[in-house]
């Protein structure tokens, strides 16, 4: 198999449930491992997944609300594997810098694969 990714993908997104989420934000980084064919020639975008487009369809999901970070990675990886015929499976993993935890120091977040049977 072959693996295309974006790594380290930051958003400053209003997913959660707390109030302070909701209105003022929380950062958040995006990291996406798909795995397509292999492939004798990658010549041409049409043969391959174009990670341009994967960012530009992720951002645009990101910018859709969710109270759980649990539905955004579903519904990214739906979007991934429709968009993209070649896509076998799908690794995401979102990470919420500094939740509104009392006391808490680090990230949380939600992983997330999809196998797809082509």
């Amino acid at each position: 198999m072959m693996q295309i990714f974006l790594k380290d993908l930051k958003w400053i997104g209003e997913h959660g449930v707390s109030d302070a989420e909701k209105s003022w934000g929380t950062n958040f980084i995006v990291d996406i491992l798909l795995e397509i064919d292999e492939r004798n020639s990658y010549d041409h975008l049409d043969h391959t997944v174009d990670y341009q487009q994967v960012y530009e369809l992720v951002k645009f999901e990101f910018s859709i609300r969710e109270k759980l970070l649990e539905n955004l990675v579903m519904r990214i990886s739906e979007r991934l594997t429709s968009a993209f015929p070649f896509i076998h499976q799908v690794d995401i993993s979102i990470s919420k810098e500094d939740p509104p935890i009392k006391n808490f120091s680090g990230r949380v977040g939600v992983k997330y694969k999809k196998t797809v049977a082509r």
